[in-house]
Formats: C-alpha cells, sequence, structure tokens
C-alpha cells in the first residue's frame, strides 16, 4: 500500500465509523466532526469547525457533561459516561478520551435503550407482574437470586434467548458464567465480581459467547434489588450486543497502528559517508502525529536534510505529514537552496484546502539544511522550529534559528536563510519539540541543556551520541513524538 492510498484508507475510515465523532482543542474549539455527529447534531461540520463547543452545542451545557469533560481533560483519562440532553431529548452514551492537544468524543443515541431501562426499573419498583413487563422487551433480562447457592438465574427473556441461542429452560438454576469462554477477559470479571460483592451496580463490555460457540460483546448493566429492610434481593442484569461497535472500535486501532507503521518505514536510513553522518531516532507517542524526517544526497558533495512537525495530532496531522513527505525528494533534489524549498512546500499546503475555505488550516514547523562538503557550508532555513544546534570540533556552537514562519500559516511571507561554515568538522543537531517539552522544566531551559550536552560530546561518535541525548533527555514518558537528528560534518 502506497502513502496515498493508506491517507485515502484513514480519511474514510474516521468517516464510516458508526459512532459519532468529534474533537476539540484545549481551548474547546471544535477541530473535527465525522458525517454521523452531523446527522445527530443536525448540523453541517462547516457550520461548527473553528466554534467554541459550549455555544454551538446548547445540549452540551448541563452540568454533568461539562463536568465529565473538564474530569477527563484534568485527570487525563479516557472517561465514560451516559447523559440526557434537554436541547435535543435523547440519551447519549459517550467516551471522552483526552490527548495532548484537547479531547476526542465518541458518542451515540441510546434513547431507545434507556426507554427500555426504565419501563423495567418502573416494573421492579412496583413488583407488580414483573415478569410480564420484561418477558418480551428486546433487550436481554435476567434475573439472578444472590440468596441461593452460586446466585444462579432465576429468570431470564425472550431477549435473552435470542442474544445468547440458549434458552430459558437450559439457563435456569445455573450461574451466568457459561457465557465465558477463553477471550473472556478476567479484569472485567474480577471488576463485576467486586461490584456484586459489594452490592454496587456495574456497566461492563465483556467478551460473551454464545450457544454454537460463535462470540459477541455483551454491554452488560448489572443491578441490585433490595426490600425495604435494605436486604439483597436479586440481582437483575441488561445484555445488549455491541459487538458491532466494539469491531469498529478494534478496526480503527489497527488501522491507526498500520498508520503509524507506515510513517515510520518511510523514515531515512542512517547515512554513513567518508564526510558525512547522519543519524536519527523517531520515538512515537501513543497518538498518530505529524512528526518527519528525511535527507537525500543532491549532488556529490551536497546533501539535503529536512526534519518537520505538523502542529496538532491525530489522523489530520498525520494525513498533512505524508502528503508533504511525498514531496520531499524531488524538491529536495530539483530545488535544493533552502528559501526555494520552503516557499515550494508553503505554496504546497496553501494550495491543498484552497478548493475547502471552511476547513481547519493546518501548518507545519520545519528545519531544512543543506551541507555542502566540499565548500565546507552548511545554510539552513528555520520555518518556526525548536532552534538547531551546531557545535565544532574547536568547542564553538550556535543556534539554527533563522528563517521564517511555520510553512502553511500565510500565502505570502519572506523566508531568509543562513549560510555557516567550518574548517575541520561540525555537528549539527536537529529535534522536534517532544523531546525538551517535560512537566518539570521550561522548554528554554531544556534546550540550553542540550546544547551544552552535544558541546561536551562533540568528539564523541554520531551514532553513541545520538544514543546518550536520549538516555539522558528521555526519561519519563512523552504525550508528544520525539525525533532527533545528529549529522557529523568532517
Amino acid at each position: 500500500m502506497n502513502e496515498e492510498q493508506l491517507a485515502r484508507r484513514v480519511a474514510l475510515m474516521i468517516e464510516s465509523i458508526p459512532d459519532a465523532f468529534f474533537s476539540v482543542d484545549k481551548r474547546w474549539r471544535i477541530t473535527y466532526v465525522n458525517r454521523e455527529a452531523e446527522k445527530i447534531l443536525e448540523k453541517r461540520r462547516e457550520e461548527l469547525l473553528e466554534k467554541n463547543m459550549w455555544n454551538v452545542f446548547p445540549g452540551m451545557m448541563v452540568s454533568s457533561f461539562q463536568n465529565e469533560y473538564f474530569k477527563a481533560i484534568a485527570e487525563q483519562r479516557a472517561i465514560e459516561f451516559e447523559e440526557y440532553s434537554p436541547a435535543y431529548d435523547k440519551w447519549f452514551e459517550i467516551h471522552a478520551t483526552p490527548f495532548s492537544e484537547g479531547l476526542c468524543v465518541y458518542f451515540h443515541d441510546i434513547t431507545e435503550r434507556k426507554k427500555t431501562d426504565e419501563r423495567l426499573l418502573r416494573a421492579l419498583e412496583t413488583n407488580n407482574h414483573l415478569a410480564a413487563a420484561i418477558a418480551n422487551t428486546v433487550t436481554g433480562v435476567t434475573i439472578s437470586d444472590p440468596n441461593m447457592s452460586d446466585n444462579p438465574l432465576i429468570f431470564a427473556n425472550k431477549g435473552f434467548e435470542s442474544l445468547t441461542g440458549y434458552t430459558a429452560q437450559e439457563v435456569l438454576g445455573h450461574n451466568c458464567r457459561f457465557l465465558h469462554g477463553k477471550e473472556t477477559d478476567e479484569k472485567t470479571l474480577d471488576l463485576i465480581r467486586q461490584a456484586m460483592r459489594e452490592r454496587q451496580p456495574i456497566t461492563a463490555e465483556v467478551l460473551n459467547y454464545r450457544k454454537d460457540g460463535s462470540y459477541f460483546w455483551n454491554e452488560l448493566t448489572i443491578s441490585p434489588v433490595f426490600n425495604e429492610s435494605d436486604e439483597l434481593l436479586y440481582f437483575v442484569g441488561l445484555q445488549a450486543d455491541v459487538t458491532r461497535r466494539k469491531q469498529a472500535e478494534q478496526k480503527l486501532q489497527a488501522e491507526l497502528e498500520l498508520a503509524k507503521a507506515v510513517q515510520q518505514s518511510v523514515l531515512s536510513p542512517p547515512l554513513y559517508e567518508s564526510n558525512i553522518e547522519v543519524e536519527a531516532i523517531y520515538i512515537p507517542s501513543e497518538e498518530l502525529a505529524g512528526d518527519m524526517y528525511c535527507w537525500y544526497k543532491i549532488d556529490s558533495h551536497r546533501y539535503g536534510i529536512l526534519l518537520l512537525d505538523v502542529v496538532g495530532h491525530g489522523i489530520s496531522a498525520s494525513l498533512i505529514g505524508m502528503s508533504v513527505r511525498s514531496l520531499l525528494q524531488g524538491l529536495i533534489t530539483r530545488l535544493a537552496d533552502p528559501v526555494k524549498v520552503i516557499k515550494e512546500l508553503n505554496r504546497h499546503m496553501r494550495n491543498l484546502y484552497a478548493a475547502q475555505q471552511k476547513m481547519h488550516p493546518y501548518y507545519f514547523t520545519c528545519i531544512y539544511v543543506v551541507v555542502n562538503t566540499k565548500e565546507k557550508t552548511i545554510e539552513y532555513v528555520n520555518a518556526g522550529h525548536p532552534p538547531g544546534i551546531m557545535c565544532t570540533v574547536e568547542g564553538k556552537s550556535r543556534w539554527l534559528d533563522r528563517g521564517s514562519l511555520p510553512v502553511g500559516l500565510l500565502s505570502d511571507f519572506s523566508v531568509e536563510k543562513e549560510v555557516l561554515s567550518y574548517q575541520t568538522s561540525a555537528r549539527v543537531v536537529l529535534y522536534t519539540d517532544g523531546l525538551i517539552e517535560g512537566k518539570n522544566q521550561a522548554a528554554l531551559q531544556v534546550t540550553e541543556k542540550l546544547q551544552q550536552f552535544f558541546l561536551r560530546h562533540r568528539h564523541t561518535s554520531t551514532a553513541k551520541a545520538k544514543e546518550l541525548a536520549i538516555e539522558t533527555f528521555v526519561t519519563e514518558k512523552k504525550k508528544d513524538d520525539i525525533c532527533l537528528l545528529v549529522i557529523t560534518v568532517d
């Protein structure tokens, strides 16, 4: 599969998932909306992109929605919840997952399921004609008796029979563990058992098996029922087949892993020639991102080396990175000059969305270096990227920080290149911001430490210097991708 085919496949994938999906940045501005979300929210994506979600989603202003989203951001963990929206007169099941640039939200309409649940609860509260009230509901319903040995089932409705393939006569008197199989997750089962021991309600997604051996993902809700004396009478279980959604989520995850693998496969391999060495390392985060590097031999004595970082994360950033990557070999070997290459990349980025004016504008930072081993020069343009570092064997160093604004930010901007020379040997270090961003130190402090590190190790081999830098500066799990390039000229 080539880069273009992968880009199309990933773009189609996010639009074809059955769940509604949108994402927001840290300022709650909407950055992506898929077709299913447009349908449920009854708004076109052009009306939503770049807008504050609290303004355009009045149904999300309910305090419980806000509390859960803020909790996901504050605790940096995925949150799942169900909530009713008065504005849409619907119940939603919502999965909110934070990432370094904001929040991704999957949701779907569960109004019909909630209506079924409410009817059941009313029947339980009155306790009149319970079996008749739930016998024919499409939701699987079971009742077990915890006061009997092994908590056996004492009731199973037709919905349960249709879902599992077992008849009520086959399962009554048995604990429902007959639905478990070799792939059923024991940790999930432990959570369910703990909730039942503590007489607490629980909802969990568990892999179960039908009578014919086929599996299904069961969204299982178990609720305890008490009498007026707070004595536990029954456990009521509600079962819903969510296999289609789980398979879509798994497919999406597999596609994202494939996209990551393809991204890494197109990175340039180490370069070792008589008077230049280039080593690099790419450490991916858990998310897709737009970090990319490459180098090409322009002629017998010139080498073009580029490192870029698309602003943002996720599928969009990855697609932009792959789109730019497909141009780089031709641009570098044909134009060579840093000013010309940066201007041509900027033209490409501006044209990429010219026909889609309402789409979110993307841009990237980069640093492009041309090494001339014959003239012993290093010319570069830094387009809004963290400053590169140049160290000489004599112990002098300087920043590579001249150039331009990020690529794609403006249609017309000035680009300035700088030409540096070296006498004997020198080392150039390029990196993305993932290397210098940390919890306890400012990026500027880390950058200065990085400069001092490579000054101390100016006589260390290219590969060893790269390895030591990673050991020194990557001491915690990073939320962003990390790229580090070490170039030695002699």
